[in-house]
């Protein structure tokens, strides 16, 4: 049976390709003619699969479809740990990844839900595991996800948050931001540039990249629990994309500076006309009094307007200050499944955890 797009979804074959080339043409291709995010763009996951996965002793789970002609219709992103003694299957995660999903050609997608043996021809291509967990997913890409997996998802305990952006700066500003938030805002703004000279630069040079991010880290130290660009390694994966991707534009990195003096660093990715905050570094200590944060979100998003971008996505957590800048929230989406009885044990163990951690929560 041939699909509009002249796909035969009885001859899309299913393999596993562990040692898959993330920075070849054949992915570039597939994620060009995808609707994936920042977080499976070739340089992203090039990244991933060289530095950070093996730093966390991950193993690489690609598994692919390809048509007749060997060009790649999908692409599963996935790794494989062993922790406490079971095996676990999951998406590209490891904590940076803010949003997981396949990565599939867009007109090839009514190819694939037509195959009736999609999910099961998956499944043989996998490796042994004893639990499948898939989190991060955005509400909108769990169809896909349901392409190559039918066990259900469920909502995550925070959502992603992001700010629908006009073509004009200050339009946007009074129509979105909360007119208290605005004039407080406002008169943080002035006071600060007031103080002396404000600089916001993007940074280009190498060497400057790497030491915005050092500073990232060492400015978030201990402010944050489980921050994940405390460990060595996730710090090499950020500095590294920084780097890689300073050059087109994918990854960018700024620099607030008051009289020469950095104020606070920010960090995040951009595709489709939508920028990805990930990360910010303030010194509070000496410049907290000017909501350094706020100020330099807003500055941020005035540029990214003026450069044609049509979202500022603040990514996932439910932090207040994110609801001050007009954003929408996006449900997020998680699948746990056992796939053998130490599998369903370890969710019952990852369960009371939960619980009795909510319980202490409720009771301190």
């Amino acid at each position: 049976m041939q699909t509009d797009a002249g796909y035969d979804p009885d001859r899309i074959g299913v393999r596993l390709e562990p040692d898959f080339d993330f920075s070849s043409s054949d992915y570039a291709a597939l994620f060009s003619a995808s609707n994936a995010t920042a977080f499976q763009h070739p340089l992203w996951l090039t990244e991933f699969y060289g530095k950070l996965a093996p730093a966390r002793d991950a193993s690489p789970v690609v598994v692919t479809g390809r048509d007749e002609s060997g060009r790649l219709v999908f692409l599963i992103p996935m790794i494989l740990r062993r922790i406490r003694g079971f095996r676990l299957l999951e998406a590209h995660d490891l904590g940076v990844s803010d949003y997981c999903a396949p990565v599939i050609r867009a007109d090839a997608r009514l190819a694939l839900a037509a195959q009736p043996h999609l999910t099961r021809n998956v499944a043989h291509a996998l490796p042994a595991h004893d639990l499948l967990r898939i989190r991060n997913c955005r509400a909108e890409t769990v169809e896909d996800w349901r392409l190559f997996f039918t066990d259900p998802f469920h909502d995550h305990d925070f959502a992603a948050h992001a700010a629908e952006l006009g073509t004009d700066y200050d339009s946007w500003r009074a129509a979105a931001l909360p007119d208290t938030f605005r004039k407080q805002l406002d008169r943080k703004k002035r006071r600060f540039f007031k103080a002396g000279k404000v600089t916001i630069e993007r940074l280009a040079e190498p060497a400057a990249i790497r030491q915005a991010i050092a500073a990232i880290a060492s400015l978030r130290a201990g402010r944050f629990e489980g921050d994940m660009i405390q460990w060595p390694a996730v710090a090499e994966f950020y500095a590294a994309v920084a780097v890689a991707g300073s050059t087109d534009g994918v990854a960018r990195t700024y620099r607030m500076s008051l009289d020469g003096e950095p104020v606070a660093y920010v960090f995040g990715l951009c595709h489709a006309g939508r920028f990805n905050y990930l990360l910010i570094g303030g010194d509070y200590e000496r410049f907290g009094r000017h909501s350094p944060g706020l100020v330099f979100y807003d500055e941020l998003i005035r540029e990214w307007i003026a450069e044609g971008g049509a979202v500022f996505d603040f990514t996932i957590g439910d932090e207040a200050f994110k609801a001050d800048f007009g954003t929408t929230p996006t449900r997020m989406m998680t699948l746990e499944t056992p796939r053998s009885g130490l599998g369903r044990l370890a969710l019952a163990a990852r369960g009371a955890r939960r619980r009795f951690n909510a319980w202490k929560t409720t009771t301190s």
